[in-house]
């Protein structure tokens, strides 16, 4: 049997009896892995053996490994278990021999299993899936010689696998990903991700049919994300007469900052934040009850929930920022809004409250959307560009690794 090593610096929780969960999409992936393909995945994580809100997804039993890391979930988490990360990643393909590694950008540390696999012979690939140069940039909570650092470091580890992908092969995420992090100049393959499965798939013709329309954003309550846009938004709708509620779903450092904002700014009552929603019946009942979903982030990967979104029939508002744009076509499948402008969104959402139409148009086209992303066509996607860039056929049979 063909196995295939993942790291991806995404943790797992391991609780008394040996029984492993990680988060949502990480645990979709490997549940279709499981079931779709003959091959074993091994999985190099970040363990943790406290119970987290947002590792609760169960990984398979059958055929999936966990080869355990000190746990981390942040980069400079990473650096405090630099020494025993760094020898435990040494040691990842001695113990677990492995037909192909598959890593991520950016993971802490990725660069150790990258040199291990080109020392071993072992086929390896990159997804490329963020931008942290371009985060850091623009980040408003980090100012003076603490920006100049943490770029500095960034761009060190962005021109480290620029060199890397000269002799490596990679896909990213996005059109905007594969054109930035290209190492030539030429666009790298482009395979959009997606955790869709589909019982996630709820069909309804419209939405906006009874006040208080629900205003929804799922996802990490993080700088980047620009919920605070979003809060103004809203407060500039009710301003003008709309009942609106808004439910924020997720948590993160700005959770605190964003719920004063919102107390100050909104109606009392017209408002939530959720918090994280592992359980996937309730994270489902959050999509099917809104109205509006938003994303406006000023920096986006992809942007996965856009599609979690229009396979539950929600109209998407989002910002044209990162990979957004390959997932909506303004006025066809979504609307697209400048980012950090408030009262570009609010006009974007009062035009969808108000033209019938148009929110019909954008949920119809957003059900095409989504039906040609799920995760069985992501994971095709990325078998056979292992069997045609990589060299490798994780569901040939023949003969694999000795253990």
């Amino acid at each position: 049997m063909k196995r295939l090593g993942i790291y991806y610096a995404t943790a797992c929780y391991r609780d008394e009896q040996g029984r492993y969960y990680t988060s949502g999409g990480l645990g979709r992936y490997l549940q279709v892995m499981n079931a779709r393909y003959p091959f074993e995945v091994v999985l190099a994580a970040p363990v943790t053996t406290q119970p987290l809100a947002h590792l609760r997804y169960p990984l398979p039993m059958e055929r999936t490994r966990v080869y355990e890391l000190p746990y981390f979930e942040t980069f400079l988490g990473a650096v405090r278990v630099r020494r025993p990360l760094v020898r435990t990643l040494k040691a990842f393909l001695h113990q677990e021999p492995v037909d192909v590694l598959w890593l991520r950008y950016p993971s802490a540390y990725g660069t150790v299993p990258w040199r291990e696999a080109k020392r071993h012979g072992v086929p390896v690939f990159y997804e490329l899936v963020g931008d942290p140069v371009s985060l850091l940039m623009g980040s408003p909570r980090l100012g003076g010689w603490r920006k100049a650092v943490a770029v500095t470091v960034a761009r060190w580890h962005e021109n480290t696998l620029r060199r890397q992908l000269c002799n490596t092969a990679a896909f990213a995420v996005s059109s905007r990903l594969s054109e930035r992090l290209s190492p030539d100049g030429n666009r790298l393959p482009v395979i959009p991700c997606s955790s869709l499965m589909h019982a996630d798939f709820f069909h309804r013709e419209d939405t906006c049919q009874t006040a208080p329309f629900r205003i929804l954003f799922v996802g990490a309550l993080r700088h980047e994300k620009s919920v605070d846009t979003l809060i103004e938004a809203v407060k500039s709708l009710q301003d003008g007469g709309y009942s609106v509620h808004l439910d924020v779903v997720g948590d993160g450092s700005e959770r605190e900052a964003l719920e004063q904002q919102a107390s100050r700014s909104l109606a009392q009552g017209s408002f939530r934040f959720h918090g994280f929603v592992t359980d996937p019946e309730l994270l489902h009942q959050q999509y099917v009850r809104a109205d509006i979903f938003v994303l406006c982030s000023v920096s986006e990967g992809l942007g996965r929930v856009i599609l979690e979104s229009m396979a539950r029939g929600v109209p998407v508002v989002a910002t044209h920022a990162g990979g957004i744009p390959d997932l909506i076509r303004d006025g066809e499948n979504g609307m697209l809004v400048p980012p950090r402008n408030p009262h570009a969104l609010a006009q974007a959402m009062e035009r969808l409250l108000n033209d019938g139409a148009l929110r019909r148009r954008l949920i119809a086209s957003g059900y095409h959307t989504a039906q040609s992303h799920t995760t069985e066509r992501f994971l095709d996607e990325v078998v056979r560009f292992v069997r045609e860039q990589v060299g490798a056929d994780l569901v040939a049979e023949s003969a694999s690794v000795q253990r």
